[in-house]
């Protein structure tokens, strides 16, 4: 007997680049065995074949009638597997900046069991430390204070996948037929070729920022998939009841770390001092409750903390005190 609705989900995740390698042995000896699930796989296949020469406007109605012509989908449930994992592949080859997608719960680069078949990279800086980092494709990534990227030393021949933790900045080499997924403990961002950057360090909300191309950002819960062009920013809690905020952002301050600045956009002094505290490597401390709450807005190019704080006390006023391992702060 054909089990037609597993035949409809390993076709699909294969056309979407997200089959396993077991999902793909299965798929081979369905279609080995089966004749007519193999002309149904034909079908499929041949119009992501020329999907590349379909405006955008035109993919779901082209996507409709290539559907329509398949009749091995005989449950509701079915239909709409299929239909979710073709509209992520036909989108990922007609949105030439890039979409991509995924239909599983991403786990923290701790916890991910990856293919041992593989060499897997690890960098990981500590306060006070950032790096750059050259990929095998000939991407660039910029790797912020108190951050973890995880990377394969050669990516396989399907896809392009590392693991974050903290912030990064990537600039994506364009490749549209092995799209670039990004691991998040809270999600994952996709892409075929940009420039953006993400935000993503523990216990806080996930920032996800674009700088050139378009990115998709998709929550572990999966349940939305938010796309993101130029100066634009999406904000994922996933404390508060799985918000997300999709605002207009400057693109160019959110990597401004890349280039020895800070920049604060009406702040409190408490989130500042998380910054200070990942960026100079001294520990912040409140001697006072009030002035956490202070709201600031500023700048700097390439100061030490002494003139942070010079500056920021004179924005509004407060006390601090600077010592070999920390920073005081007081009323």
């Amino acid at each position: 007997m054909i089990n037609e609705e597993q035949f409809n989900t390993l076709a699909a995740r294969k056309l979407a680049g997200e089959a396993t390698a077991e999902e793909l042995q299965e798929l081979d000896v369905l279609l080995q065995e089966n004749d007519y699930l193999q002309e149904q796989f034909n079908l499929l296949q041949s119009y992501f074949t020329v999907a590349p020469y379909h405006a955008a406007a035109d993919t779901e109605l082209a996507l409709q009638k290539t559907m329509a012509r398949i009749h091995a989908i005989p449950t509701l449930q079915s239909k709409r597997t299929v239909w979710k994992w073709l509209s992520a592949a036909a989108a990922m080859l007609i949105l030439g900046a890039g979409l991509l997608y995924v239909d599983k719960a991403h786990t923290p680069v701790s916890h991910f069991v990856v293919n041992d078949t593989m060499q897997w990279l690890h960098r990981q800086n500590g306060k006070a430390t950032r790096a750059s980092i050259e990929l095998a494709d000939g991407s660039k990534i910029w790797l912020n204070v108190d951050s973890k990227l995880t990377y394969p030393e050669v990516f396989n021949s399907n896809s392009r996948e590392v693991y974050l933790t903290g912030e990064a900045f990537f600039d994506i080499a364009p490749n549209p037929g092995r799209p670039f997924i990004i691991h998040l403990a809270n999600g994952s961002v996709h892409v075929l070729g940009t420039s953006f950057n993400i935000r993503a360090y523990e216990n806080e909300a996930v920032q996800t920022s674009v700088q050139t191309g378009k990115v998709a950002f998709i929550p572990a819960d999966n349940k939305d998939t938010v796309f993101i062009t130029p100066d634009e920013k999406v904000i994922y809690q996933p404390t508060a009841a799985n918000t997300i905020i999709k605002e207009p952002t400057a693109a160019e301050d959110d990597k401004a770390w890349t280039e020895g600045r800070l920049v604060f956009r009406d702040k409190t002094l408490e989130e500042i001092g998380i910054e200070l505290e990942r960026t100079f490597g001294k520990k912040i401390s409140f001697i006072d409750d009030a002035p956490r709450h202070y709201r600031l807005t500023g700048s700097f190019q390439n100061n030490n903390l002494q003139d942070i704080m010079y500056y920021l006390a004179r924005s509004i006023s407060f006390h601090y005190n600077i010592t070999d391992s920390t920073l005081l702060i007081s009323e």
